[in-house]
């Protein structure tokens, strides 16, 4: 049976009902909102990290998977990095003449990316994805994007879900196709013959993994019609391999993004590809007065040698695996139909038997709010984020809390208390259908 911990929340839902009046949404990020996890049984507010492990501010600390969503690729403080921030702080944070980490951290990413021959860097994956979109529709001197996949926040990317504040006007520049389906993607080509400069995708992600062909195929059939292929490195670029989804499937695209784990936690994003189409950038208006800034550059260039030079991508795969195999085996003893699936660095688990979205939902908050009570963090239905510094301890206790809290789960579940067992820890405004 896995130790529970003494967890007690005061502190950060009583920070978290301020934040709500003086911050639009009550955070930074839509997949931290207390809403997305299991408001009113779990942490909100960290005190300080490292290594696998965060500890929030009521004093409980925990082995977490979920890494600020995926820019944790070594582990929290890691010294070598750290102390590459540290050294550049004494030197300045950003000048008004250009840094030489620029050309320094290009040289890593270009060293370690297929398709990279040049390189522009920005502060996230949205901007980074902007930038790569700009890019494609100035080197074809077109203006449609053939996509699949979430791009970011901005505008042009969500004109398929438009909050209500996207231009309607904006909603034939991006067209939706889905994933492996090549038929799809040939139709809208089709349709929409000599006017589509891009196709954007992830070439994998949770629960996505492209069946045998599908990427060579879709580079072939783009580029018979003029187009550029973009991936979305974001989640699998540094992490997958050190050269990304397109080292691992040996499928180089046109143009691809990066930001999480490619500065181990500061601020980092670039947009890389064929020195060709990437020329095109110099008369476009792709520019951040942050582009620069020297810490996150350092960050960058450090984390990308210790990626190189340590077996990091190995531990990822190798730990995945591991974790994986475990919640699978601690489902079946729980008896609960629980499901770990995905590749092994950015796995995650699923309910097979839920009866509908409200049950679902209700699982997963019992589920983690157990798993915080033993001293783990997961996400809801989301991305587990193998870090260097996770060890197999970490992942015995993790699977030992995850089947305890299972068998829980599948108790009050048969009982037919699980709606009363969630309403009992839950904020009465939670959002137990919230997938985010």
């Amino acid at each position: 049976m896995a130790q529970q911990t003494v967890t007690r929340f005061t502190e950060s839902l009583d920070l978290f009902a301020h934040a709500e009046e003086v911050i639009a949404g009550g955070s930074q990020t839509m997949s931290k909102r207390p809403s997305a996890y299991a408001y009113g049984a779990y942490p909100i507010y960290a005190s300080r990290a490292a290594g696998s492990h965060i500890w929030d501010i009521d004093g409980n600390k925990y082995i977490d998977f979920v890494n600020a969503l995926g820019p944790i690729v070594l582990g929290y403080c890691y010294p070598e990095v750290d102390a590459a921030i540290a050294a550049q702080l004494e030197k300045g944070i950003i000048y008004g003449l250009l840094s030489p980490l620029e050309a320094a951290a290009a040289d890593s990413v270009i060293d370690a990316v297929p398709c990279a021959e040049m390189v522009r860097f920005l502060k996230g994956g949205a901007e980074a994805n902007n930038a790569a979109a700009r890019i494609a529709r100035a080197y074809t001197r077109r203006e449609i994007i053939l996509n699949t996949g979430y791009r970011g926040w901005s505008d042009g990317w969500n004109t398929s879900r438009n909050d209500g504040g996207i231009p309607a006007a904006f909603a034939s520049a991006v067209q939706q196709f889905r994933f492996n389906d090549l038929d799809h993607l040939a139709e809208l080509f089709r349709a929409h013959d000599g006017n589509v400069a891009a196709v954007s995708l992830d070439a994998a992600s949770l629960g996505k993994e492209p069946e045998p062909g599908y990427l060579q195929d879709l580079n072939d059939l783009a580029h018979s019609h003029g187009a550029l292929v973009i991936y979305d490195e974001i989640v699998t670029g540094f992490r997958l391999a050190m050269g990304g989804a397109q080292e691992f499937y040996g499928v180089t695209p046109d143009l691809a993004t990066f930001a999480k784990a490619m500065a181990n936690g500061m601020p980092l994003a670039a947009v890389a590809g064929r020195k060709e189409v990437m020329k095109a950038a110099d008369n476009c208006i792709i520019s951040i007065t942050y582009g620069g800034e020297a810490l996150s550059l350092a960050a960058g260039v450090a984390t990308m040698n210790i990626l190189r030079s340590h077996d990091v991508h190995d531990h990822l795969h190798r730990t995945g695996e591991s974790l994986r195999a475990g919640i699978n085996r601690a489902a079946a003893n729980a008896g609960v139909a629980l499901e770990a699936y995905g590749l092994a660095p950015i796995g995650g688990e699923r309910f097979l038997d839920a009866k509908d979205a409200e049950e679902e939902g209700l699982m997963w908050h019992f589920l983690l709010a157990g798993c915080a009570q033993r001293g783990v963090l997961l996400r809801r239905g989301g991305v587990n984020f193998i870090t260097y510094s996770h060890t197999e301890a970490d992942v015995a206790q993790a699977v030992a809390a995850i089947e305890d809290a299972l068998h829980e789960l599948r108790r009050v579940r048969e009982a037919g208390g699980l709606a009363s067992a969630v309403s009992a820890t839950a904020e009465p405004h939670t959002d137990i259908t919230r997938t985010l």
